[in-house]
């Protein structure tokens, strides 16, 4: 082959547009290159086009440097198919459902709208999904903002299961009304998406709520259970209690320990976590001067002292958290808790006082201040007027309706010996379960725990009031529309049901075999019927 008196042309990459049409080799010059200067021509660059390798193929022309390429007229350009044997597939990595190129916080908006249906998120706190690289926030809309995935193989897509079951059905169930987005989706996800272990717990207690009708799913919400207990007490055992005490993290992971607990069998574990949150509690106020929290922070505190409250009107027993988290002129309805902190602190109070009954001897004194008390505790709540945040809010003026009613019922037995036969006890149960009549008959699923046990072990056996049942539409007697309540509420909130189902019908058993037997509660009994009847049963019950 004879040799080239000069080396072949190369191209170039940014060629004019003049150049290229003549197939010439342009200099790049700019803002004009030395040919289109010379003949006085407009020289402009073309942009980047797109091109598509299958319009090349149907017009039957190679794709790029398809086979064989060459400036030389021996070496025509010649497509050619390459051979199996010939290829070479790079690695890719494994695409999830929950994978997006680019992710960034606009991703997880969805979440977050306005327009989504009845019980599910509609604000949060946006920025707290922001990837941050050395601290500092990234643009939201920048193509650099890919954050890493949340739930990395092998395991990435049985835990991004967990948490949308967690979105999708936990939190509709914890709060009183289906239109009000649940902090844990507002406050408790987010904080949870940024942490190590709150994401682990999240997924355990979503993993335990599902194996209640799906077993095979107990086996996994065990294991992540004893990864976040094993965290837990490592941290507690190895860090000073001045790092652990502010860290909102060590709260949110005994919440849904305790939570879990609830769910799982509702016995005495939840309250050990709730023992081990005041003390760390306890401790953040000892140690922080600042007394501001964050948002979840507070929720959490709020948490561990309704539960307290509530759970205690069962079973009689001292408080955990004191009366200091309750405002008592505080009469705004808490759209999670069901009810005006002004509520929950008369409750507080007929609890606190009622502990005191059995210790009163025959001294007068003694005796008139309690009545004192007791009469201006009954005030207070004859005169409590809730205000909901929103007054067309059908479902949750209920429950806050509901609940009054129930703590009329409580102070009436826990401090005036009040029973089922007592003509006021009498008349408010039945407005509890005229109450529930309707709103199962207009399918306004409540969830209102505590309203229910109290009327249910308060209700009268020989009263023969009937009541329709909303699915069959036949009268029944009161025990069975508690039932059918009960069986609505299973489905519609995070609540041990099964167990308060369980404590109600032994009171109903209990006062029918004195019924039958034609007594009562021994009368010389230093018990009130509450004290005899439900107080036993009740020991570390949740009424949440």
């Amino acid at each position: 082959m004879p040799q080239q008196d000069h080396p072949p042309k190369t191209r170039t990459r940014n060629g004019c547009v003049n150049c290229r049409k003549s197939r010439v080799k342009c200099d790049g010059k700019e803002p004009s290159c030395t040919r289109c200067w010379q003949k006085g021509w407009e020289c402009s660059r073309e942009k980047m086009t797109l091109k598509w390798e299958s319009d090349y193929h149907s017009r039957g022309l190679a794709f790029g440097r398809e086979g064989r390429w060459g400036k030389s007229a021996a070496a025509k350009r010649k497509g050619r198919t390459i051979s199996p044997e010939e290829q070479t597939w790079c690695p890719s990595n494994t695409v999830y459902p929950w994978g997006f190129l680019h992710q960034n916080v606009s991703s997880l908006r969805w979440l977050y709208d306005d327009e989504r249906t009845p019980g599910q998120p509609s604000s949060m706190d946006i920025s707290l999904l922001v990837p941050r690289v050395d601290g500092m926030e990234m643009a939201e809309n920048s193509l650099s903002c890919y954050s890493p995935p949340l739930f990395p193989h092998p395991q990435g897509q049985k835990q991004a299961i967990m948490v949308e079951y967690f979105i999708d059905q936990v939190c509709p169930r914890t709060t009183a009304s289906p239109s009000i987005a649940s902090p844990f989706i507002s406050v408790i996800l987010p904080f949870c998406l940024n942490g190590s272990q709150g994401l682990v717990a999240l997924q355990a207690l979503a993993a335990c709520y599902w194996s209640q009708s799906n077993p095979e799913h107990a086996s996994d919400a065990v294991k992540l259970k004893s990864q976040v207990l094993g965290e837990l007490r490592r941290r507690i055992s190895t860090d000073p209690s001045y790092a652990i005490s502010p860290d909102p993290e060590i709260l949110v992971l005994i919440m849904m320990l305790s939570l879990y607990d609830i769910v799982d069998r509702c016995d005495k574990g939840w309250v050990v976590h709730l023992q081990g949150a005041k003390d760390i509690i306890r401790l953040r106020r000892r140690h922080l001067s600042d007394q501001t929290q964050c948002p979840v922070t507070a929720f959490a505190e709020l948490f561990f002292a309704f539960q307290d409250v509530m759970g205690r009107t069962a079973c009689a027993k001292a408080d955990l958290f004191g009366p200091s988290f309750w405002d008592q002129n505080d009469r705004r309805v808490n759209s999670w808790m069901g009810c005006s902190p002004e509520l929950v602190s008369i409750l507080f109070a007929i609890l606190d006082l009622s502990r005191t009954r059995p210790h009163i001897n025959s001294d007068l004194d003694q005796e008139v201040e309690f009545s004192m008390k007791a009469a201006s505790l009954n005030a207070r709540l004859r005169d409590l007027g809730q205000v909901l945040p929103d007054p067309e809010n059908r479902a949750l003026h209920a429950v806050a309706d509901l609940k009054r009613l129930a703590c009329t019922i409580y102070l009436h037995c826990a401090l005036y010996n009040a029973g089922p036969s007592t003509p006021i006890i009498r008349g408010l149960v039945r407005q509890i379960l005229q109450q529930l009549s309707t709103l199962l008959k207009e399918n306004l699923v409540v969830n209102a725990t505590w309203a229910i046990f109290v009327a249910a072990v308060e209700l009268d056996p020989a009263d023969e009031e009937n009541w329709q049942d909303p699915v069959t539409g036949d009268f029944v007697d009161g025990r069975a529309l508690i039932l059918r309540s009960l069986a609505t509420m299973a489905n519609s909130t995070i609540s041990s049901v099964a167990r308060v189902r369980s404590i109600i019908e032994t009171v109903w058993l209990s006062r029918d075999s004195d019924l039958a037997a034609g007594s009562s509660r021994p009368q010389l009994s230093r018990y009130n019927d509450w004290e005899w009847y439900v107080v036993p049963l009740s020991d570390a019950l949740s009424l949440v």
